[in-house]
């Protein structure tokens, strides 16, 4: 995958954040502040470079609109991004920071129902 812009990255950040197919206009209404034609621009990018795929066709405003997800698992982009040394080393980080067993235990009950989620797909 080749680097991101800013804006780039800015948006593939609120996809994954909102985790859901949207539509250009379904963004910009969840997110106003966002320009419209800067944002139509990165999504065709997005789509060139392979960040993000055709989800599927959906109704916007009436018209038949190209609802967007990520193409890749938010792991890989962050691998891509900051390289999986780093996405280890802050893995490591968080796990030795862990200061009560409250804390823990809300680490593992997040691990047991990602487990569970891949053996129910897989």
């Amino acid at each position: 995958m080749s680097e991101l812009s800013r804006s780039e990255y800015q948006i593939m950040c609120y996809f994954y954040e909102l985790n859901q197919s949207l539509t250009k206009h379904e963004l910009l209404e969840i997110l106003p502040e966002l320009n419209k034609n800067t944002t139509a621009a990165v999504i065709s990018s997005l789509l060139n470079k392979g960040y993000l795929t055709v989800a599927e066709i959906k109704y916007s405003q009436n018209v038949l609109a190209r609802a967007y997800r990520p193409s890749i698992p938010y792991v890989d982009f962050i691998k891509d991004e900051y390289g999986e040394v780093v996405v280890q080393k802050l893995v490591n980080h968080a796990v030795s920071s862990l200061n009560t067993k409250q804390q823990t235990e809300y680490f593992l009950n997040l691990i047991k129902e990602r487990k569970n989620a891949i053996n129910n797909n897989g």
